[in-house]
């Protein structure tokens, strides 16, 4: 969902860096990257870690949850470049589809009917319905099983490397249409398509 449909990454890493800097730091993207894709409690370990004795990092993610949500909830969500008229081409083929992502069900329904695409799909398989986080398969598993289809017969979309290794490890097929982090080149090597757009995807 961020980073994929909505070009809602940019604004929360915008955001940490607002929030950081109340601090006087300039946080390290590098650091941060890793916890792109993941449950907010993985993500929370990862960045309390990897920031340890240079910022109070608790102090910090009240302030960064407040400007993001301030975001959120006064502006409009924007989709990433393509995306709606690559659903309305799906749904006009009888594909079935569903949001599979790390945000709680709550926020995440809230974002995507502020985008206007919440219709497009028939559930959203969220972070707070599975016990693993990605790059874990567990949470694609589930969507599969609820949409009584295996593994295999699924295509997946990511812009993370940590949504990625979760789809293969799922056995699914995957695209990766990369957001504000490059994939790295371990993930490249897994030989799925990666390409810059949804313009770009044809699917028959």
């Amino acid at each position: 969902m961020d980073g994929l449909l909505l070009d809602t990454e940019r604004l929360c890493w915008e955001c940490f860096i607002n929030a950081c800097n109340k601090f006087g730091y300039q946080p390290d993207f590098n650091i941060y990257k890793d916890c792109i894709g993941r449950k907010a409690e993985e993500g929370d370990l990862i960045l309390s870690e990897g920031y340890k004795n240079l910022i109070p990092y608790y102090e910090v993610k009240n302030i960064w949850n407040d400007l993001y949500a301030c975001v959120i909830e006064t502006e409009n969500i924007p989709l990433k470049a393509g995306v709606y008229e690559f659903l309305e081409n799906i749904s006009g083929m009888k594909k079935r589809m569903a949001v599979v992502t790390s945000t709680g069900i709550k926020t995440a329904s809230k974002k995507l009917t502020s985008a206007g695409i919440i219709d497009f799909f028939e559930f959203v398989m969220s972070g707070d319905r599975a016990e693993n986080s990605k790059p874990h398969p567990e949470i694609y598993l589930k969507a599969a099983d609820q949409l009584s289809i295996r593994p295999s017969e699924c295509i997946v979309f990511e812009d993370s490397d940590n949504g990625v290794r979760a789809a293969h490890s799922a056995g699914m097929e995957v695209i990766q249409i990369p957001d504000i982090s490059e994939p790295s080149r371990g993930v490249v090597e897994l030989g799925h398509m990666i390409t810059s757009s949804f313009k770009n995807i044809l699917l028959k």
